[in-house]
């Protein structure tokens, strides 16, 4: 019997995951298996994919390609997002009901104060290489961008810089020069190219900054589908040449997923120095053998995530990139092209019969 979005079972699961999310306050093992039962009841394509090749191994991202399981067709989708399309012609959808979408919201928001503002203290200047999320309505990475900027930014100055034609410098410049002046901290977050086509695009024009103590940079999104790649280093000095920053982290999100993982070291793992990603209070990364599907403790394999502030589809979503585990976490180093069958198919390939 499936169970309706409005269910009281849903309320409640609803209020257990988002103290989860909110307070690592709850049984993570116990929410796990109650969206395992409520993704079999509400998706037969799902229970199939799980009978085939075990309950609870995460659904490829691929799946959503054709739009996916979406485990509350009852409810009106209140929001969309699609993935950027850089990893195939087909761009991947998914969608969030009115509950799934403020899950979303508090478990971005959470996240990003245990990391940008730990201590409570003052709150940075958060400046977004992203466009605004009225401007891109359908980008998720706008969603988190303004989650971040809401939850930890200094609301005066805090903004996206990327509008219809590209780069707003001008306004980045004077938010930076307004920061210094006022001596508050600046965390930069955004695209990990946006970042190198932004100190590239600096650098030329001859303008350079100083920002304060406690400044940071976060990229994300890696150089998939683009030619031109750099070292985790060789980005950091960039960023460091044109804004004076020493503090650098990598975010790791998925439009699937609806939170992020942040760096849990800052020890060189991947062949781009890429660092090893944590867990959070709703789950993370871990890494499973591409052949006998068992989680790997150390080693090479496709990369699968865990994510307990995941209400609208599966919460544990196989990405189809590398990961690489280790004692401080899973490093994350690209997508893997080919050499696993599960990360191509298509959900309705997945449960026509094979294994």
């Amino acid at each position: 019997m499936t169970v309706a979005h409005d269910d009281p079972h849903v309320a409640r699961l609803f209020e257990h995951m988002a103290r989860l999310v909110g307070d690592g306050v709850g049984d993570p093992l116990d929410l796990h298996e109650q969206l395992v039962e409520l993704a079999m009841a509400n998706s037969p394509d799902v229970a199939r994919y799980w009978k085939q090749v075990g309950e609870g191994v995460g659904v490829p991202d691929t799946a959503y390609k054709d739009g996916g399981p979406h485990l509350f067709p009852d409810a009106p989708a209140v929001r969309v997002f699609r993935t950027s399309g850089t990893t195939g012609s087909t761009r991947g959808t998914v969608r969030y009901s009115r509950l799934g979408l403020e899950l979303k919201g508090l478990a971005v928001e959470a996240n990003a104060r245990r990391h940008l503002r730990p201590d409570g203290g003052v709150r940075p200047v958060v400046l977004a290489f992203a466009p605004s999320e009225q401007a891109a309505p359908e980008m998720a990475i706008a969603f988190d961008m303004a989650r971040i900027a809401k939850s930890c930014g200094d609301p005066a100055l805090s903004t996206a810089v990327v509008g219809a034609d590209g780069v707003d410098f001008d306004l980045l410049a004077r938010r930076l020069d307004a920061a210094v002046a006022e001596g508050l901290p600046v965390v930069l977050v955004g695209a990990t190219f946006a970042f190198v086509n932004i100190c590239d695009a600096l650098e030329e024009r001859g303008q350079s900054w100083e920002l304060p103590p406690g400044s940071r940079m976060y990229d994300g999104g890696g150089f998939k589908g683009r030619s031109r790649v750099m070292r985790v280093d060789d980005l950091r000095a960039a960023v460091r040449r044109v804004f004076g920053i020493e503090r650098h982290g990598n975010i790791f999100g998925m439009t699937e997923l609806a939170n992020m993982l942040y760096d849990a070291s800052d020890t060189p793992v991947g062949p781009l120095g890429e660092r090893p990603k944590g867990n959070h209070p709703a789950g993370g990364p871990k890494v499973r053998d591409p052949r006998t599907r068992e989680h790997l403790a150390e080693g090479r394999g496709l990369l699968e995530i865990t994510d307990l502030s995941l209400l609208d589809r599966p919460h544990v979503l196989l990405t189809g990139d590398l990961g690489i585990a280790g004692p401080e976490g899973v490093a994350i180093a690209g997508r893997i092209a080919g050499s696993s069958r599960g990360c191509s198919l298509t959900l309705d390939e997945m449960t026509g019969g094979a294994a």
